[in-house]
């Protein structure tokens, strides 16, 4: 231990823990494993290096009390749960936020935001070219029905859209025709492996960041000219024979079961209906401290069916820690939110605000603070946001984005 403190202390720490969290965003989009050890690396530096006693005070800005909220929920949440073995798997995945500090001590200025977004975007390319080989039938999946790297589509889905946002911010900055050609090629690219998923929240979570993408791709024409491009854009997916058949098999799922949901009866055809119902009078029986941590599958399998989490950030807060606990969550997103917004002319204030808004919406249709891969993107970029502070007060881009 003492041999390696000696060996760090030889090389840059900040330079050496900034290109493992670089790996960590490029290897998200080839599974969470990966990532996880490309961060379990920058933690062990972080922590050996001394910097976590340097970092730690970032527990006293206003940014961070959320997240320490958020935290003491979870761990409150457990000396009343339900289902204390779920409790305490949810519990212990809070560990994930020791991302924000480690984040929070390396100043992300325009140039290392380069970097990152070179990497994570090529982590998304090589999923992409995988997906275009699986579809055409030259090569067997890695895992049936997850283009790709077989990694599950509603993170995939994520990942991509923060690609394409971020993609067309820099199609926007270009100067050259060339540099143009490809940001757009790469955005048709994150767009054919969106529309090859069967992801219904991806497809919902890009039609609402659409006008977005399409308002930095023609930025230089007419506000109705980018409405249409918006449409375009959203409508594009519509080619996909993948995601007209899961819109198709979605609308007749509920058509067969209208009379049933009319009715308030759901099962199994369509879950979504069933967990939301199940989650919403959980929630409206237990208002104001929820039923603890991890013990929505108690009641919903008294029910008929197990649900072990509501697919929806405010959902899972509210089941679990009540009024409160939504109220935290929705915190966390408003802050993240205004800082980034503040500073959305850098790119590390872009980035930022791309993903407080993808996973915020997509955080609606699956409970993106449970899953491992969203739940790092989330606490590793919440914690850029100490680099805000200072580029909030400078303008980066010559145009407003």
């Amino acid at each position: 231990m003492i041999q390696l403190k000696s060996m760090l202390s030889k090389f840059d720490s900040d330079c050496l823990i900034f290109w493992f969290i670089v790996l960590t965003f490029a290897f998200l989009t080839t599974g969470t494993a990966p990532a996880m050890i490309a961060f379990a690396l920058a933690l062990i530096i972080w922590i050996l290096s001394g910097k976590v006693f340097r970092d730690i005070s970032v527990i006293k800005q206003n940014w961070f009390f959320p997240v320490i909220a958020l935290v003491a929920l979870h761990w409150i949440g457990l000396l009343y749960s339900l289902d204390t073995d779920l409790g305490l798997d949810y519990a212990l995945k809070t560990k994930y936020w020791i991302a924000a500090l480690v984040t929070a001590g390396i100043i992300f200025n325009e140039k290392r935001l380069d970097i990152l977004l070179k990497w994570f975007w090529a982590g998304l390319l090589a999923g992409a070219f995988l997906a275009m080989l699986q579809s055409a039938g030259l090569m067997e999946p890695v895992r049936k029905d997850f283009p790709g790297f077989g990694v599950v589509h509603t993170l995939v889905c994520m990942y991509l859209i923060i690609g394409i946002l971020m993609a067309s911010l820099y199609f926007r900055k270009a100067r050259s025709i060339k540099a143009r050609m490809v940001f757009l090629a790469m955005i048709l690219i994150f767009i054919f492996h969106l529309a090859v998923l069967k992801g219904r929240a991806g497809y919902l979570v890009f039609a609402l960041v659409s006008p977005f993408v399409a308002n930095n791709i023609a930025a230089r024409f007419s506000i109705k000219f980018r409405i249409v491009a918006g449409i375009i854009l959203a409508a594009a997916l519509l080619l996909s024979p993948v995601v007209r058949k899961v819109i198709t098999d979605s609308y007749e799922k509920v058509s067969s079961q209208k009379e049933k949901l009319l009715e308030g009866k759901f099962d199994n055809d369509v879950p979504r209906f069933y967990i939301t119902h199940e989650a919403v009078e959980v929630f409206l029986s237990h208002p104001f401290r929820g039923i603890g941590t991890g013990s929505l599958p108690v009641p919903t399998k008294a029910h008929g069916h197990r649900v072990d989490h509501p697919h929806n950030n405010f959902l899972y807060m509210g089941t679990s820690f009540g009024i409160i606990g939504i109220a935290v969550c929705a915190w966390l997103f408003v802050q993240m939110f205004y800082l980034s917004w503040k500073a959305r002319k850098t790119v590390t204030g872009y980035f930022v605000l791309s993903t407080c808004g993808v996973l915020f919406w997509g955080g609606m249709f699956d409970t993106a603070i449970l899953n491992n891969g969203t739940l790092i993107f989330l606490t590793m970029t919440y914690g850029m946001m100490n680099s805000l502070n200072e580029q909030g007060q400078k303008q980066a881009l010559s145009e407003n984005p």
